[in-house]
This record gives C-alpha cells, sequence and structure tokens, in this order.
C-alpha cells in the first residue's frame, strides 16, 4: 500500500518540489529462507512466515519523467527517511502480520466501489448556487445602500476647463438645482434585495433537506413551528436515518482499528498488554440529539420497580441516555453491594428494636410477643421469620 503527496518548493529552506511516498509491504520474513518463521504475540502457538515492510522516501520532481507510477518510482534516486535513531527506513521491519492502515469510509459502498461518498457530495450544486445568490445579494445591497438617482432638468455645474457639466456625486446631503420642470427619481432596488433574500432561504431548506441533515438538525427551524416534542423528533428523522448509516459503515472499521491499536502495543511490548488473542472492541455511541435525562429516569425508575426491566438493562439504558456511568458491570456490582447493606442495616434495626421491647418497654414488648404469637400460630421459627424478612425486604434502588 502507498500513500503518496507532493511537498511544494521552499527557496528559504533551498528544498525543491518534492514527492514523499510511503509504502508498506506485506511479504516473507527472509526470501532466501522458507524455515524463517515469527511467532506473534496476538497468535502464540501459531507462527508466521509474514512481516509488514516499512518504506519512507522522497523524490525530487525534477527526477521523474512522464507515465511514471507510484509502484515504478526509480529507486536509485529515492532518498529515504531516517529514524532518530540512525535507522534508514528503506524495507524497514516492524514486526507484525498486518498492514497498519484502515480506510474508514463515510457511506457503505456500494458494489464494485470502496471509497464511500460524502455528504455533501449530493448537495454541492446547491451550495455553489448559494454562494452565487449571496454574492448577487451582496450587490443588490450596495445598489440599495447608494440609490441610482435620474435627474430631469437639472441645472448642472459647468467645468470650465472643459465646458462640459461636471458629474454629479450621489452621496449624503449632495443638493441639485432643478428648473421648474424638472424632477428627480430614484431607481427602488428592494423587490430584487427581498427576493434574494427569499431565495437564500429556499436554498437552504434544500440543502438541508437533500442532504437529510434537515432544518432541525441545523439549528434553523423556527421553534413556534413545533408543536410538540414527538413533532421535533419526527424532523429529525431523516437525520437519524443519516447518522444511523454512517455509524453501521464505521462499525466494522472500528472494531478493525482497536484490534489494530491493541496488537500494536502488543507488539511493541507495552507494560499492561500480555501476549495472547486480541479482545473484541466496540464503540458506542451517545446520543447525537439533545435527550430528556429526566424523563428517560423516570421510566428506568418505574420500570425496574415494576419489575419488567433487569437490572443490567436499566444500567444501560441510563448509560444511553447520557448520564456518566463508566462501566456498566461496576456500576451494577456497586448498586447490588449498596443495597444489601441496606437490608443489612434494616435487619440490624429491627434485631434492637425486638431486643429493646424485652429490656421494658411495654409497646414494643407487647409488639414483640405480638409477632412471636403470630409467628407460633404460622408455625415459624425465628430463623425462618428472619429470612422471611430479609425476602420481604423493598427491591434495590437506582438512586
Amino acid at each position: 500500500m502507498h500513500l503518496a503527496w507532493e511537498l511544494p518548493e521552499d527557496p528559504e529552506s533551498g528544498l525543491k518540489a518534492r514527492l514523499r511516498r510511503v509504502t508498506y509491504e506485506l511479504g516473507p520474513i527472509a526470501e532466501d529462507d522458507e524455515s524463517a518463521m515469527r511467532e506473534y504475540p496476538w497468535e502464540p502457538g501459531r507462527p508466521s512466515r509474514m512481516t509488514c515492510f516499512l518504506t519512507d522516501a522522497e523524490w525530487l520532481l525534477e527526477d521523474l519523467g512522464p507515465g511514471q507510477t507510484l509502484d515504478r518510482l526509480p529507486m536509485d534516486k529515492a532518498a529515504f527517511r531516517v529514524r532518530p535513531d540512525g535507522t534508514e527506513l528503506n524495507q524497514l521491519d516492524l514486526w507484525i502480520d498486518f498492514v497498519p492502515v484502515i480506510h474508514i469510509a463515510n457511506t457503505i459502498p456500494h458494489g464494485g466501489e470502496h471509497w464511500g461518498q460524502p455528504v455533501i457530495a449530493k448537495v454541492l450544486q446547491g451550495l455553489d448556487e448559494l454562494a452565487a445568490t449571496d454574492s448577487d445579494s451582496a450587490s443588490a445591497s450596495a445598489t440599495r445602500g447608494t440609490l441610482i438617482i435620474g435627474l430631469a432638468g437639472a441645472r448642472l455645474p459647468v467645468d470650465r476647463t472643459k465646458g462640459k457639466p461636471q458629474q454629479l456625486t450621489v452621496e449624503a446631503g449632495a443638493v441639485w438645482q432643478l428648473g421648474d420642470s424638472g424632477r428627480m427619481d430614484a431607481l427602488d432596488t428592494s423587490p430584487q434585495l427581498a427576493e434574494l433574500r427569499a431565495r437564500v432561504e429556499h436554498l437552504l431548506d434544500r440543502i438541508a433537506s437533500n442532504s437529510r441533515i434537515t432544518a432541525a438538525g441545523l439549528g434553523t427551524l423556527d421553534a413556534s413551528q413545533v408543536p410538540s416534542g414527538y413533532a421535533l423528533k419526527l424532523a429529525l428523522g431523516p437525520l437519524d436515518a443519516l447518522v444511523g448509516a454512517m455509524r453501521l459503515a464505521r462499525e466494522h472499521k472500528y472494531q478493525l482499528l482497536l484490534k489494530m491499536v491493541q496488537r500494536l502495543y502488543q507488539a511493541g511490548r507495552a507494560e499492561g498488554w500480555p501476549a495472547g488473542e486480541s479482545l473484541t472492541a466496540r464503540l458506542v455511541w451517545a446520543p447525537h440529539t439533545p435527550t430528556d435525562r429526566a424523563a428517560v429516569l423516570d421510566e428506568v425508575v418505574q420500570a425496574y420497580g415494576a419489575g419488567v426491566l433487569s437490572l443490567e438493562t436499566a444500567v444501560a439504558m441510563l448509560m444511553d441516555a447520557g448520564y456518566p456511568i463508566k462501566d456498566a458491570a461496576e456500576e451494577v456490582a456497586r448498586i447490588r453491594q449498596s443495597a444489601q447493606r441496606e437490608s443489612q442495616v434494616r435487619m440490624e434495626e429491627a434485631a434492637a428494636a425486638r431486643g429493646g421491647g424485652r429490656d421494658g418497654q411495654p409497646q414494643e414488648a407487647a409488639a414483640g410477643s405480638g409477632a412471636e404469637a403470630a409467628g407460633q400460630e404460622t408455625g415459624l421459627d425465628p430463623g425462618k421469620r428472619a429470612r422471611t424478612a430479609s425476602q420481604a425486604s423493598p427491591p434495590m434502588s437506582l438512586a
């Protein structure tokens, strides 16, 4: 794989125009020795003959002939880059068995295509028209600020050197003398200016619609035109679909990117990165539109309290709503530990209250006697009653 770009001329540094090319190439560890093998940290027990080589070089544009492609540049005229430790970047063994480059497309490519399509590709013509309309609007504003005036029957001053009437200058405070039948007319260009401004608004609406960003996504939607939050959600529907498609196109590539980062750390023997299979990792996206966190919290508390949601699902919903929860498993463990402590404290308080009644408090003693009598009637011993009380304790709280 080649990554190449031109470097402009720098006369101050005495550098000519150059072409820089970075090449990643997979190949055997030793071409003349098929037995040369290597075991990589992410594939223990599976030796490999392949490795990735890096070449970073520059060529003067004047040394390149017509028709030469990136794959066939003259290596005898290349100036190889050098690392700070003095190592020349010419077929440098990176000690990895993959090319460390990942291309992330903006959209899901069609069959036979690789690069995808940018969001603005569908609205390029609209953007050009918007720029041209802005220029026309600026010109119309200039004619509106400095009026075009027509005079009839005016007594114009005469240039004595040339004997011709002088050209009038339209400015604030200017006064012209008119004859008995004279008049002055001003050309009104405000209707054209209003039309251009209306066209700008029309183009903005078309660009927002064709790009699926919508006026609500751009923030140009009038709040008075949105009767309810549900209507706003419907207005943001095309934007939600656009963001969903773009995230779908990136999901697999981001998984590869995270796997590549893990393997690079393993290849560099970084601290805290042991050998072994790469862990599966993925990105979790936050909401791209404002979320009513209070409403989500009420919904989660009611659903969990009614027993229709598990604690793990409830915490996941709070994370999706934007609550600062770093790790769902740790948050669930902390909630359960807190609930167990609260249940234990309630049991200890109940046991202390029963013990205090026996020491001479009549009401609590009577309550205790009544509880024991109830236990005798139901046939439960004290241990079973304690377990029953703990089982009847209220469910864990998300607060």
